[in-house]
């Protein structure tokens, strides 16, 4: 396989993005079929890439400047998150109708972030996600402008933090390339800016997040894609950072308070879910609560942790796709997207649950005491799904995004990859903790097509999950349509004050200037003033600006 062929996922999108551009600068919309191929093509390339050789292919396209170099790598991690990325999106690209504006920039940051995942070093990840998380914000505006959206700002500091520690790397180290970084020069310090990039990259935070407020769009084409191409890049980052602390983190204090955050995002998500007032607010909380678990399971330092934390992204990913198609009424597809959501036997999720848990006992104190933490909010969320069921529906997502067939077929996907939970261990989750963690004396993963070999026990998930996914469909056959009940549920239990930080949010977002001070700061009066200024003016204050920097 040719060195250059690394580009091909990368290119095709946006091969496909400059037709539909092109198209539709002439006033002619070509559709789904321009977003479908590209994005289709996208995958195609990359399973052509990895499953034709399985080894790391690596492409230096020359210098980036300051030493920096612009090198592409596909290994067994890049190929897990640009297909955890890529799939969904592609599902999205070739269903939900756009715009051609809106296409062009959705297939865009697709492509964005594959080259994300794809980049061999810091400084370009941190390039490419900062790319793909402003193609995001531009889709989110040119479809609603009004409707709730993460600030751009916030959104580009995650990635300005990460170019800040590719510069210190490339300073001290001579190299922010994930394979060469020196294991000394991943210092506390650096690690701190890496993992702060890393959770503001994704929202990864106990208070309702921008993943979760993607959901309470009125339409869904947008948000589907921005958590389908910007949520797993921060998971991203805290898996490479394995690769460049020779497989563990500086310090193990980094893990537990990963470890505990994760665990508080989780359970702040399922707080929130069961107390939602409609089913989409509960919905819009499946994929915080999916991450959560994921980054508590990475953040464990063990390669069993991150297995686990790979498979729950990978469901994660399935369910944003999944979601994004499910119509607001009630019925069969939304009862087993829920119950495939929140970790219900025998779905993909559940055995990555089973995993991320027994990873967290199987690291012993303080660590197991967060997997004790990690099962109570797993029954939480069993709890909040009964209650969803019965939930209103809010009216607004339009029936021409929605594709109930299609994020039926999805959900059943998920239910039943559970019993080949082994199968996806030992074919996508294994290869990517092998590549990052080869110096970790931790223990390994082990096992085939039927079972999960562990440090402490095997987890047998053929022979286990099929008899439970028999037992399930029977059940249904039983009891038909009758699960589905519209009768709304009190909520578990509500915390004092949990709605005071929003409420304080909401207070700084709704205060104004006074009017007699507010040209003070209006950034775009002060653009007019610096545009009608004498061109003069302005030059003397340049050559006055340089000498007194070069001073």
């Amino acid at each position: 396989m040719p060195s250059i062929a690394v580009v091909a996922p990368i290119v095709i999108p946006l091969v496909a993005a400059a037709v539909i551009a092109a198209f539709g600068l002439a006033r002619i919309n070509l559709g789904r079929i321009p977003c479908a191929v590209g994005a289709w093509g996208s995958v195609l390339a990359l399973l052509v890439l990895w499953l034709s050789v399985r080894a790391t292919q690596e492409l230096n396209l020359g210098p980036l400047g300051l030493g920096t170099s612009l090198e592409l790598r596909i290994d067994a991690v890049g190929f897990a998150f640009a297909m955890i990325v890529a799939v969904p999106a592609a599902v999205l690209l070739t269903l939900q109708p756009r715009t051609w504006q809106e296409a062009t920039a959705a297939i865009v940051g697709m492509a964005a972030a594959i080259a994300a995942v794809e980049s061999g070093g810091v400084v370009l990840t941190a390039l490419a996600g900062g790319a793909a998380a402003t193609l995001a914000v531009v889709q989110l505006d040119t479809e609603d402008v009004k409707a709730p959206r993460p600030r751009w700002s916030v959104m580009l500091a995650a990635w300005l933090a990460l170019s800040w520690a590719g510069v210190i790397l490339q300073d001290r180290a001579g190299t922010a390339v994930y394979a060469a970084v020196p294991v000394a020069s991943l210092t506390g310090a650096v690690f701190t800016l890496l993992a702060a990039a890393a959770l503001g990259a994704s929202g990864l935070f106990p208070w309702r997040s921008w993943p979760a407020q993607m959901w309470l769009r009125p339409s869904l084409r947008a948000a589907g894609m921005t958590i389908a191409t910007v949520y797993p890049l921060g998971f991203y980052l805290l898996v490479r950072a394995y690769e460049m602390g020779d497989g563990k983190y500086p310090q193990p204090a980094f893990s537990v308070i990963l470890a505990l955050l994760g665990v508080a995002v989780a359970l702040g998500a399922a707080i929130r879910a069961q107390g939602a007032a409609t089913r989409r607010e509960f919905l819009g909380e499946v994929v915080p609560g999916l991450g959560g678990f994921a980054l508590m399971a990475i953040a464990l330092g063990t390669p069993l942790g991150l297995v686990a934390g790979i498979l729950t992204l990978a469901a994660a990913a399935a369910m944003t796709a999944c979601l994004a198609l499910l119509p607001d009424r009630a019925g069969i597809a939304t009862l087993v997207a829920i119950a495939a959501a929140v970790g219900l036997p025998p779905g993909l999720a559940f055995g990555a649950r089973l995993l991320g848990l027994e990873a967290a006992f199987e690291a012993g104190v303080p660590i197991g005491l967060v997997g004790l933490v990690g099962a109570a909010t797993w029954v939480v969320w069993i709890v909040a799904a009964a209650r969803a069921i019965g939930l209103r529906a809010p009216s607004g997502h339009a029936a021409a995004e929605t594709f109930p067939r299609v994020a039926l077929a999805i959900a059943a996907v998920t239910v039943v990859a559970g019993p080949a939970a082994a199968a996806f261990q030992s074919g996508f989750a294994n290869p990517a903790q092998s590549e990052v963690m080869t110096g970790s004396n931790s223990g390994s993963v082990a096992g085939g097509l039927v079972s999960v070999d562990t440090v402490s026990t095997v987890l047998p998930a053929l022979t286990l999950f099929v008899p439970l996914l028999l037992i399930a469909l029977l059940l249904y056959a039983f009891a038909g349509a009758s699960l589905v009940r519209s009768q709304p549920r009190p909520a578990l239990f509500a915390l004092p004050g949990w709605g005071v930080g929003e409420r304080i949010r909401e207070l700084v977002r709704a205060a104004r200037v006074p009017d007699q001070y507010r040209s003070l700061l209006d950034l775009r009066a002060v653009e007019a003033a610096a545009a009608g200024g004498k061109p003069v003016l302005w030059a003397a204050a340049l050559v006055a600006l340089g000498f007194a920097a070069t001073r």
